[in-house]
């Protein structure tokens, strides 16, 4: 019988693949940012089909003291403060841009909008008796809405807009709501959370709400996330996740008795949650399972998630704390799309690693260590991408593939 012999450098190749084909990454591509601030980042806005500019806004503390409004012109590695250039102002809760240059944001008897990328803000005049504009989103540049906490009965009401914020009409019927999160499942459709977890339901774009789930008396849902209709998730405390995929008919649970989680996304059939200490989970199967991918500082509570359009994205939280991650979301079906029109290899006498296309051209190459040290950066235009990696040490190396909007992974060993 013949036996056949690994090395150890071998050996521990193999066993690093093996892990990476469960969990690309997961873990190793999270960055912390200078945000330039200490402040609470309460909310965060990339606007939509661009890779640079983002805006972020909150408070110094948890309660109406000072706020803050902070904008990155290179993705997230340096920030500015662009409001207020002097003296103070009112804590801010939600900030929404629906381009590049038109926002709007949110806060303590407060909401403003800008037309020039936050060099000059406007107070808007939405409602009466308002102490806090507490929510504040768009569908797309016209359709959008902000909510508030009202001084006097009925204590809470939602403003709707048709016309991308010039004119805002107040929501008929409200009562109902959950009025601590709310969020768009399409253009009609909204989702509502609050106390005694709560959740309701508007088909009328805003104007009425339905509730369709209570639970547990003095018990919150502090934030809701749908990706569309059918599929949204919806977290608690005590780290509870809970996710439908038939638009709130029916919920699966997930709980890690911890955490409370207020940073949602869901892209695919994947979905991730920030929260206490900076912990950041990860589900893979469409909310079934969920496993911690980030391990935090232990200090700080995340509150907000975005994407730029190339898939990379931030998170905001307390003490102006910014992380940037990139290849989080894989496996989607555009990914896997991709995937399968994917073939590489790694020729060590030539020290090079080429990836073919058997469909569209490959436009981006991005590759990381084992480790997550972003090492290379590639625009291509063809269907063929090759690059020397002779400078490259012996290991294992992560490979992020795009084209026309789609994203593939890959993997080689050096040797």
């Amino acid at each position: 019988m013949k036996i056949s012999t690994l090395s150890f450098k071998e050996v521990l190749s193999t066993l690093l693949l093996l892990i990476i084909s469960t969990s690309f990454i997961h873990g190793q591509t999270f960055e912390y940012k200078d945000s330039g601030t200490d402040f609470i980042l309460y909310d965060l806005s990339i606007p939509e089909g661009q890779n640079t500019i983002a805006y972020a806004a909150g408070s110094k503390f948890t309660y109406d003291t000072e706020g803050i409004i902070i904008k990155t012109q290179d993705a997230g590695e340096t920030w500015e403060k662009i409001y207020p250039l002097t003296g103070t102002s009112t804590s801010f809760e939600k900030i929404e841009f629906v381009t590049t240059e038109k926002g709007f944001v949110a806060g303590y008897d407060l909401f403003m909008k800008t037309e020039d990328g936050g060099e000059t803000w406007t107070t808007l005049n939405v409602g009466t008796n308002v102490y806090l504009y507490n929510n504040l989103s768009f569908y797309n540049e016209n359709i959008g809405f902000v909510s508030a906490q009202l001084d006097d009965e009925p204590y809470f009401a939602v403003y709707l807009t048709t016309d991308g914020g010039d004119t805002w009409t107040p929501a008929s019927d409200v009562e109902n709501i959950g009025a601590i999160s709310i969020a768009y499942a399409n253009e009609t459709t909204l989702f509502g959370v609050g106390a005694d977890e709560r959740i309701a339901k508007s088909t009328d774009g805003g104007n009425t709400w339905t509730a369709i789930y209570s639970g547990i008396i003095q018990n919150y849902f502090l934030s809701v996330y749908f990706k569309d209709l059918q599929n949204g998730v919806v977290a608690g405390e005590d780290g509870l996740l809970k996710t439908t995929h038939d638009s709130g008919a029916t919920w699966s649970d997930f709980a890690t008795g911890y955490h409370h989680f207020y940073a949602l996304a869901y892209k695919g059939d994947q979905l991730m949650a920030g929260g206490t200490d900076t912990d950041i989970y990860f589900s893979e199967d469409n909310g079934e399972t969920w496993n911690q991918i980030f391990v935090g500082n232990g200090q700080n509570q995340l509150y907000e998630i975005g994407f730029f359009e190339d898939g990379s994205g931030l998170i905001v939280g307390s003490g102006g704390i910014v992380i940037k991650f990139d290849d989080v979301f894989l496996g989607t079906n555009n990914n896997e799309i991709l995937q399968n029109e994917l073939v590489s290899f790694y020729d060590s006498n030539l020290n090079t690693f080429t990836i073919e296309s058997t469909n569209d051209n490959i436009e981006n190459v991005k590759i990381y260590s084992i480790t997550g040290q972003h090492v290379g950066n590639f625009d291509n235009d063809s269907s063929i991408f090759s690059t020397e990696v002779s400078e490259y040490s012996d290991g294992v190396y992560l490979v992020k593939v795009s084209s026309k909007n789609q994203t593939g992974s890959l993997k080689f060993v050096k040797r």
